[in-house]
C-alpha cells in the first residue's frame, strides 16, 4: 500500500506497508457475535474475543474460516509508522485516496473505545476479480503499531455491529520475544552474519539489515526481507513472470534493470525463480537479488535483498546461506 504522507524516518515502514499491501486480501471467516474465550494472536501483541467460527490461521498472524473466505489479519509495524497511519486513518477523504489506489473503497470512519484504548476504524469494501468483499480496518497504538483488517465476503451472514464489538475487545500485551514471533511465521529462515534479524511484519516476514540501525531512513545499509504470500495461488509455469511483476510493483524497484534470470532451489522449490540487477535509490547505485518459491498449495514465499553496489559481493555468501535456509513450515 502507497500513502502520501509519509515523514521523514519512515522508509522501512512504508516499503513494509508496500508489502503488506496483498496481505489486506485476507482469508476470513462467518459468525455471528462474540461467543469463544480470549484468543491470544501468536507472534504479536494482540489479544481478542473471537466471533464464533474464528479459528487461529496456520498462514498469516491472525483468525480465518477458510471455507467462508473471511479473516482477521493482524499486521505490527514498528511504532514509527503510527504517524503516518494515523495521518491516513483521521482524515476520511485522505484515506479514500490512498486506499483507492487498492481497489478498496472506503465508506465510513469512526473512533471506537477498545480494551487497548481508543481506535480509528475504517469500513468500506474490495473487489477482487469478480467478488466483492466487506473490510474493517482498525488501527491502534502500543508497543507496536497496529493493524487489523477483518474480511468477508459481502454476501455473508458477517455482521458489521458484531465485528465492531469483536474489535472493541482487542487489548495489546508484551511484545514477543524475536524468537516467539520467527517461530509463529508460516515459513522457516536464519539470519547468517552480517546480517541479523530487526523484527517480523503481520506474521507474514521478516526484516533483516547489516550494519548499527533498525531504522535507516536513508537506506544506506543492505536490507533483506522473506515474505509470505497470502491472497491467491501461482501456477509453477507463471512464477517468474509473477517475480518480475512484484519486483516492479516494489518501492525502490520500480525501474529496477533485471540483468539475470534464473532457476534455482528456493524454499524446498527445486524450480525456484530468481532475478538479479541494479536499482537506483537516490544517487546510490545498488544491487538486489530476488528468490521466490512455490509451496505445495501454489503459495510462495519471497526473499529480496539489496546492497550498495560496493558492499553486496561481500555479502553473498551470507545471501546464499539465508536462501538456502528458507523452508516452509510444516
Amino acid at each position: 500500500m502507497t500513502f502520501s504522507t509519509r515523514p521523514a524516518g519512515s522508509r522501512t515502514a512504508s516499503f513494509l506497508l508496500r508489502l503488506l499491501a496483498g496481505a489486506l486480501l485476507a482469508i476470513g471467516l462467518v459468525a455471528t457475535a462474540p461467543a469463544q474465550e480470549r484468543t491470544a494472536i501468536s507472534g504479536t501483541t494482540v489479544s481478542l474475543t473471537p466471533l464464533k467460527g474464528f479459528t487461529p490461521s496456520a498462514k498469516f498472524a491472525g483468525l480465518e474460516n477458510a471455507e467462508a473466505k473471511a479473516s482477521v489479519l493482524v499486521v505490527e509495524m514498528p511504532p514509527e509508522a503510527h504517524p503516518q497511519l494515523s495521518a491516513l486513518f483521521n482524515n476520511i477523504e485522505t484515506a479514500k485516496t490512498n486506499f483507492a489506489k487498492q481497489n478498496i473503497t472506503i465508506d465510513d470512519a469512526e473512533d471506537i473505545e477498545t480494551a487497548a484504548g481508543k481506535g480509528r476504524i475504517l469500513t468500506g469494501q474490495q473487489a477482487l476479480g469478480a467478488a466483492t468483499f466487506d473490510k474493517w480496518i482498525v488501527l491502534l497504538k502500543g508497543a507496536k503499531t497496529v493493524m487489523i483488517t477483518v474480511q468477508a465476503p459481502d454476501d455473508s451472514d458477517l455482521d458489521g455491529d458484531d465485528v465492531v464489538t469483536m474489535l472493541k475487545t482487542v487489548s495489546l500485551g508484551a511484545e514477543p520475544t524475536i524468537d516467539q514471533k520467527l517461530s509463529a511465521l508460516p515459513f522457516r529462515v536464519r539470519a547468517s552474519e552480517p546480517f541479523r534479524v530487526v523484527d517480523t511484519f503481520g506474521g507474514l516476514g521478516v526484516l533483516m539489515t547489516s550494519g548499527p540501525l533498525n531504522v535507516d531512513p536513508k537506506g544506506a545499509q543492505p536490507m533483506l526481507i522473506v515474505s509470505y504470500q497470502t491472497g491467491g495461488q501461482v501456477a509453477a509455469g507463471q512464477l517468474a513472470a509473477v517475480g518480475e511483476k512484484l519486483l516492479q510493483t516494489t518501492r525502490g524497484f520500480e525501474k529496477a534493470e533485471i540483468t539475470k534470470r534464473e532457476t534455482v532451489a528456493f524454499a524446498g522449490d527445486t524450480n525456484g525463480a530468481m532475478l538479479s540487477g541494479k536499482t537506483t535509490e537516490g544517487s546510490v547505485a545498488k544491487r538486489f537479488s530476488q528468490y521466490i518459491g512455490l509451496g505445495s498449495d501454489g503459495r510462495f514465499v519471497r526473499m529480496i535483498v539489496s546492497a550498495d553496489e560496493a558492499t553486496f559481493p561481500s555479502l553473498e555468501p551470507a545471501i546464499k546461506a539465508i536462501a538456502d535456509s528458507v523452508a516452509f513450515a510444516k
